[in-house]
């Protein structure tokens, strides 16, 4: 028997992109969200249009809510919330985070990180030099941060484990060690026709890390030139220093070709560049492709104001 009624707990990458894919198969979608929004990842205004489109797009989202349980007989049936009311469900979908099984390497007597996350160094060695570790078990450096964090993503245990198989090989065979670069958390998704990417630093972690020094700018403008098909908004944040005017993230969301535009933001961080050289760059122009004014260069623009 076909469900209809989908709850979808957990209002991060997956819960969204899951909350898409069961909508678009017609199914009756509700998302509910302990936090006080969804795609907390984002800053909240930007993720407040995320929110937007999934809403037109007939997703009902509920947030500031725990789900206590579930009802039913043999098979779910509802949802039932903190407030205590319930939701009609015949398929329910946890997608409430991502936590590192770092227990056994914890009894082992090595040293856990962040989330309890295996702490390793730039190396990827344990805290026992004879161990290394890598993947979403293990924390990771984050370059802006400078310090060890936990960030599940594809490309960095990808990346990680390379590195990895590469020291555990050199230290037999007598090779200098390879460090890890480090992230700066670059991620991307896509809901419905909206893509979503993020890098570096947001204003989550400037809250967090009193970092006073760093401020932003935010600006509205279009994929391609408004005449041609296919245009549709597209919204840029830009973090900077505020006195030295160097790059230390972004967040974009917008139409297609979009998304993809983030990675000029994360070579830009890696490569420390300041707005005012980010406004210089010679990008490309063509009406099937962009703007005559690329989204980011205009950012750069309004953040040198």
């Amino acid at each position: 028997e076909k469900p209809e009624h989908a709850v979808i707990i957990g209002g991060g990458y997956i819960g969204v992109e899951v909350s898409e894919s069961f909508r678009k198969i017609g199914m009756d979608v509700t998302l509910v969200e302990a936090m006080p929004r969804i795609m907390a990842i984002m800053d909240e205004d930007m993720g407040e249009i995320v929110a937007n489109k999934m809403e037109a797009n007939g997703i009902r989202i509920i947030t500031g809510t725990k789900v206590t349980g579930l009802s039913g007989d043999g098979r779910v049936e509802s949802v039932l919330l903190e407030d205590g009311s319930s939701l009609n469900a015949d398929c329910v979908l946890l997608s409430i985070g991502v936590a590192p099984r770092g227990e056994i390497a914890g009894e082992a007597g090595l040293k856990l990180g962040p989330r309890g996350a295996i702490l390793v160094d730039r190396y990827l060695r344990t805290s026992d030099p004879d161990i290394f570790a890598a993947g979403d078990c293990s924390t990771v450096y984050h370059r802006l941060l400078c310090e060890d964090v936990f960030i599940p993503l594809g490309l960095t245990a990808n990346r990680q484990g390379r590195i990895c198989g590469e020291n555990i090989a050199g230290e037999l065979t007598g090779r200098l060690l390879k460090p890890f670069p480090g992230i700066i958390g670059t991620a991307v998704t896509k809901i419905f026709d909206l893509e979503i990417a993020k890098t570096g630093i947001g204003q989550t972690d400037i809250e967090r890390y009193d970092l006073k020094h760093i401020r932003s700018t935010k600006v509205k403008a279009r994929n391609l030139p408004g005449y041609f098909p296919g245009s549709a908004e597209l919204w840029v944040k830009l973090y900077f220093e505020d006195q030295t005017g160097v790059i230390t993230g972004g967040q974009i969301i917008g139409g297609t070709g979009s998304a993809i535009r983030i990675n000029t933001l994360v070579c830009a961080i890696t490569q420390g560049m300041r707005v005012d050289e980010l406004y210089t760059l010679d990008t490309a122009y063509a009406p099937p492709i962009s703007p005559v004014w690329d989204p980011l260069v205009i950012a750069a623009k309004t953040a040198m104001k």
